[in-house]
């Protein structure tokens, strides 16, 4: 039990330090010390004069300031690094001789800063150097008319120490619960050897000395495990950034093992103050301890709950749509995104000005509308998911009916096409729409196709991760002429979050350069890009779910045998007598077997209060078109699934330990 209690904190400091610079890697540099953050101010300058500017202070800090990309072709597994190249620094390394991916999945081009030219200046910035040269650096974005804002990185983030894995923070404090739970049965409640010891007439500090001997056993392990993991650390990145890897790994084992360290100390004193014959005779663990094991079983139940959900929402986000197909969607459309908070939030001035230029250009067909909405109909908590298009959106996209014709613009009036094999009620739908979102219309009345549309999700130029980038099941609506029906406020509304389309960017600018409003805006971004930003942080999402689930239900499993060990060590001998006078497992357990039915039931009623908070819930809350929502049926149905069969291992470790209680008649417990 000594030798799990420090070989199990070991095994996940390694676990958690490859994971926490996974992220660290996948997401930025490693090693980066600070960050700065530019939004477009009143008079932007050029993108020239904006890596200019980076490369003096580069050259007078002697520091590197870097900003990634995710390549648009290929975002899952490709990006780009522009980098400042001062003499003797990492960026001038890097664009000598390439980035050291710490990730095999991810491969980094390296360009110079001055490759800025073809991309949006906007965004954050990664520097290796001191406050002075985030500083200087936030300094340089101001001169040439950007805001910016910079943040030190914590140590503990840099080395992925932070709690970004949901429940990292719960896991390492069950992980080190059970560990000291494991130090307390193996030294309190197995005193016989510290009574041996003094017999022989040890002292304690002696044994406290002697008890070395337990990290002794482990360093044949160790010394296979180190040149194993660093053999595996070359075949999967070439041991790159091998030496932040390693110190994180040494940190997070030492916050780990110092309280299991101290819990040893503690348990091998207490168990010197039992007295000698006692000790000989082989003391039993406490009953406070062994109820300490079984309640550690129950938060790590459910944080695994929650990774579950958490893996299933970020899986639902990663397959919301084919990246290629995606892409291919998105064409030489762009994004505006609106500069936050550039007026007093007293006013509505602003958003007035913003929605006046989204109608202006929906007008002059250079922007396009595609708006999913979620619309309540017939009962409070009952919603259906709504596209709201223009005529330029049928232009631009292939939208069949079931008889195979191409639904295309011609009518005066707003119409809704339900899609097909729905049960949607397409009369309180369209009640729905005339009362709110169409009540601005022209003509009150609303058109329902009688030919419903053919099978075929419908495209949504996503924005942001909270909307699917395909929609199978929504009622599309077609508005000719939205500049009429909707209000400035709503449309600006829809242009901040994406929602207002552009076909291409020379469409944007010239409505931006007509309006005379450019500085409203921070950055017209392709929807492309963007879509392939989202697919990367997807990803990593995943990846860290999966991590956190496997971790969680590891400490789970572990916590499951630790307490029933310790419970058989307490009552074995109890449990022998019992099969010898002929008891049934079921009774001579029965607290055992409780606790296992008590786990399922808490698991269960964790599982239906996360799906009740996460589930569509017809208020907005919870939209029916966030992915992550949508995933919460099938999310609740794998945590319910992963909850009963952690309880079948507890059964089935139960049933085991008893078997081989009787077969070695009680020995050594009572």
């Amino acid at each position: 039990m000594l030798q799990l209690a420090y070989a199990v904190p070991a095994v996940l400091a390694v676990v958690l330090g490859f994971v926490g610079l996974l992220q660290v890697a996948e997401s930025g540099a490693v090693g980066s010390t600070g960050t700065v953050t530019a939004t477009a101010g009143a008079a932007t300058g050029s993108n020239e004069r904006v890596a200019a500017a980076l490369e003096r202070v580069a050259r007078t800090e002697h520091v590197t300031i870097v900003r990634f990309v995710a390549d648009r072709a290929s975002p899952v597994d490709r990006r780009t690094a522009l980098t400042t190249g001062a003499p003797g620094t990492r960026g001038a390394t890097w664009l000598r001789t390439g980035y050291p991916d710490f990730s095999r999945g991810m491969s980094t081009r390296v360009e110079p800063m001055a490759a800025l030219v073809e991309f949006d200046p906007t965004g954050t910035y990664e520097l290796d150097g001191s406050d002075l040269a985030r500083s200087a650096t936030v300094d340089a974005l101001r001169s040439v008319g950007y805001e910016a804002s910079s943040e030190a990185i914590p140590l503990a983030r840099r080395l992925g120490m932070s709690d970004r894995l949901d429940g990292t923070l719960g896991l390492v404090g069950l992980v080190v619960t059970g560990a000291v739970v494991l130090c307390l049965v193996g030294t309190v409640g197995a005193p016989r050897r510290y009574a041996v010891q003094q017999a022989f007439g040890r002292s304690s500090g002696a044994v406290l000395l002697g008890e070395c001997s337990v990290v002794r056993a482990l360093l044949p392990l160790i010394g296979v495990a180190v040149p194993t993991g660093a053999a595996a650390l070359w075949w999967y990145n070439r041991l790159a950034d091998v030496g932040p890897f390693v110190l994180a790994v040494a940190a997070i084992a030492a916050v780990l093992l110092l309280p299991v360290i101290a819990a040893h100390g503690v348990g091998v004193l207490a168990a010197l103050r039992v007295p000698m014959a006692e000790g000989v005779r082989g003391a039993r663990p406490t009953a406070p301890l062994v109820a300490l094991a079984q309640v550690a079983r129950f938060p790590a139940v459910l944080l695994l709950v929650a990774a579950v959900f958490d893996l299933v929402g970020a899986t639902a986000v990663a397959r919301s749509g084919s990246m290629d197909r995606d892409l291919r969607a998105a064409g030489a459309s762009v994004q505006l995104w609106v500069t936050p908070d550039p007026r007093p939030v007293d006013t509505q001035e602003y958003w007035d000005r913003i929605g006046d230029f989204a109608a202006s250009a929906l007008v002059d067909g250079g922007a396009i509308l595609a708006a999913p909405v979620e619309v309540p109909v017939g009962a409070a908590r009952s919603t259906v998911p709504v596209l709201f298009v223009d005529d330029g959106y049928l232009r631009l996209r292939d939208v069949r009916a079931t008889d195979g014709s191409r639904v295309s613009p011609g009518s005066t009036r707003p119409a809704v096409w339900l899609p097909d094999g729905t049960d949607l009620d397409g009369t309180g739908l369209v009640r729905a729409l005339r009362d709110w979102d169409l009540r601005n219309a022209a003509e009150p009345g609303v058109h329902l196709s009688a030919v419903r549309l053919a099978d075929g999700p419908l495209y949504t130029f996503p924005g942001d991760a909270t909307t699917p980038t395909w929609l199978d099941d929504a009622a599309l609506v077609v508005v000719p002429d939205p500049a009429r029906v909707f209000t400035p406020d709503q449309l600006g509304s829809w242009l901040s979050s994406g929602d207002v389309v552009f076909r291409t960017r020379a469409d944007a600018e010239r409505s931006i350069t007509r309006a005379g409003i450019g500085r409203e805006f921070s950055a017209v971004v392709d929807v492309g890009q963007a879509a392939a930003e989202e697919a990367r942080r997807a990803r990593l999402a995943v990846g860290v779910g999966t991590a956190a689930v496997v971790s969680g239900l590891a400490v789970a499993v572990s916590l499951s045998v630790l307490a029933t060990a310790a419970h058989r060590r307490r009552s074995g001998r109890r449990r022998f007598v019992l099969a010898t006078a002929g008891v049934s497992g079921l009774r001579a357990d029965l607290g055992l077997f409780a606790v296992e039915f008590i786990l399922v039931a808490c698991g269960v009623v964790a599982v239906v209060e996360t799906w009740v908070g996460r589930r569509p819930d017809g208020t907005g809350l919870h939209s029916v078109l966030d992915p992550v929502a949508r995933a919460a049926d099938p999310a609740a149905l794998l945590a319910a699934a992963v909850v009963v069969t952690l309880a079948a291992v507890g059964v089935v470790v139960v049933g085991s330990t008893a078997r081989t209680v009787v077969r070695e008649r009680g020995a050594g417990a009572r």
